[in-house]
């Protein structure tokens, strides 16, 4: 079945023992690991502890399928139920996880997460389709969502928010859920003992500087063919000690969306009703930006970027090369492009 964020946080708050296996899967992957930590968290006492939870490699699943439905059936050596966890499936496991759903073993439960899963996908239909289990996923925070995100975590802390500095939020939240929230807590501290008003000045203090912004620096200077900025932006970024892997995939979504709007506006979409398609919306400063870059890149060029940026994170999986020299190296070919 299908999962609502509404039917989630319903099961969350009291488990469903019918439900056997929960698939969450999105491009917002701090929406998943924040999903898929609550939901750890309602069906074991402890996440953390060995003897109740297993976590499963997805690779390692393909040669040897029947652990999965070994693990599910296990009894926990404390009693109470077992979790078992895989992470990053995809459709290539459909067939596997379709076997297992047509007669689950045990009572463990089955929590997968999963990345971006189109509506074809075989994965998400085994889910969905199945009466043991559900699937739900975690896009991208719109403006209404980062609002309500906004007031959950500074009201909790008796904060309120100036308009100007809600705006500033806005533009600078919503492309990582838990980053999002990461920031938000930053800033809750920051005001701490304070006037419990958050003004524009507390925003920019707390909110703008985060590895969520050296990451987007990263792709910001790349599409821009800017080399000098690259540079300074990718040291930036690795000091923070994020993934390159996670740098890639931020780059391309970047791209993915001026792929969106370069291709609606190809077929004589006008500009603006071509920015209202995008999810999560673009805001104004993006908006702007993007239409800069449509100057510099066509649907073809930018076809090839993101061709490129996926063979960048295939070759961090599997060479065994310096993931950050790969992915430099993947940048600087993307400001090559830019420029020519």
């Amino acid at each position: 079945m299908k999962f609502t964020p509404t039917q989630l946080k319903r099961f969350i708050d009291r488990p469903d023992t019918s439900l056997r296996a929960l698939l969450i899967f999105g491009a917002d992957e701090g929406l998943v690991r924040e999903r898929a930590s609550a939901v750890a968290a309602a069906i074991v006492d402890d996440p953390k502890d060995p003897f109740c939870v297993a976590d499963l490699d997805a690779a390692a699943l393909l040669t040897d399928p029947a652990r999965l439905a070994d693990e599910a059936a296990a009894i926990s050596m404390l009693g109470g139920r077992r979790l078992v966890r895989v992470g990053r499936a995809g459709d290539r496991h459909a067939a596997l996880f379709k076997e297992f759903l047509a007669a689950p073993p045990g009572d463990g439960f089955v929590l997968v997460n999963g990345d971006e899963l189109g509506r074809s996908s075989s994965l998400r239909k085994a889910f969905e389709e199945s009466p043991h289990a559900a699937a739900v996923e975690c896009g991208y925070d719109s403006a209404e969502t980062v609002d309500s995100l906004i007031d959950h975590i500074l009201a909790g802390e008796g904060l309120t928010v100036s308009e100007d500095a809600r705006l500033h939020l806005r533009g600078s939240l919503g492309g990582d859920r838990m980053i999002s929230r990461q920031e938000l807590n930053k800033l809750t501290l920051y005001k701490m003992g304070g006037d419990g008003v958050v003004s524009l000045e507390d925003a920019r203090a707390c909110v703008g500087d985060s590895a969520a912004e050296a990451f987007d620096a990263v792709g910001k200077a790349a599409a821009r063919g800017d080399m000098k900025a690259l540079i300074a932006a990718l040291a930036k970024a690795h000091e923070t000690g994020e993934s390159a892997v996670g740098l890639l995939r931020l780059t391309s979504r970047r791209l993915q969306r001026l792929h969106l709007v370069a291709s609606l506006a190809e077929r004589g979409t006008p500009l603006d009703a071509a920015f209202k398609m995008l999810r999560p919306p673009a805001f104004q400063s993006e908006g702007n930006e993007m239409r800069q870059l449509l100057g510099r890149w066509t649907t073809r060029k930018l076809a090839t970027a993101l061709a490129l940026l996926l063979e960048a994170e295939m070759a961090c999986k599997t060479t065994g090369m310096p993931a950050e020299s790969i992915t430099a190296r993947a940048m600087m070919r993307l400001v090559a492009a830019a420029r020519s």
